[in-house]
């Protein structure tokens, strides 16, 4: 596949995603899981094949997407109230290019919050993360977004606001740790 016509197709993934009013957009990126993007199978083929054309060396459960790149990646468990990122293989449709980070072995790896927007709107996870978000919202832990990325900076927001995170995580009394 020619780089202008990988691009024209992950525009056009993109824009059909869009439309299922799902995902978490940042930025120019917008952020899907798996689950959401396989009811889309035009899209799940195009991810199918430029995943293959790139081999990442791990699975992946969320795409990341933009206007000439893409990311495979891979959070733990989506059970968890706050998954953390294990792997991510960026990919740069127009050149080419591609690069795999391994962040599992990292003590203060990259964290995602606000999972429910990533998944179908009926998925069983979407009510009881949207209840956790909608208090977190309320207490004030999503002002300045730029600093609680990661597990420590999530950490240090909830420490601020007089919580802890184990304390925050029993407020998701059906999802399983």
């Amino acid at each position: 596949m020619s780089a202008n016509l990988d691009c024209a197709r992950l525009g056009v993934a993109k824009r059909r995603l869009r439309t299922s009013g799902r995902g978490k957009h940042v930025g120019g990126f917008s952020y899907y899981h798996v689950d959401l993007v396989a009811q889309v199978p035009a899209v799940w083929a195009f991810l199918q094949k430029t995943r293959g054309r790139f081999k990442p060396p791990s699975d992946f459960n969320v795409v990341r997407l933009s206007y000439s790149r893409l990311s495979f990646l891979l959070y733990e468990c989506f059970s968890v109230p706050f998954p953390a990122l294990r792997t991510s293989l960026f990919c740069d449709l127009a050149n080419g290019a591609s690069r795999f980070t391994d962040y599992s072995p990292r003590r203060n790896p990259p964290i995602l919050h606000r999972k429910e927007l990533l998944l179908p709107a009926d998925h069983p996870l979407v009510p009881e993360a949207a209840r956790l978000t909608r208090r977190l919202e309320g207490v004030g832990a999503f002002r300045g977004v730029k600093t609680i990325g990661t597990r420590e900076g999530w950490r240090s927001r909830l420490e601020a606001l007089g919580l802890t995170l184990e304390e925050v995580e029993s407020w998701c009394p059906g999802e399983s740790r």
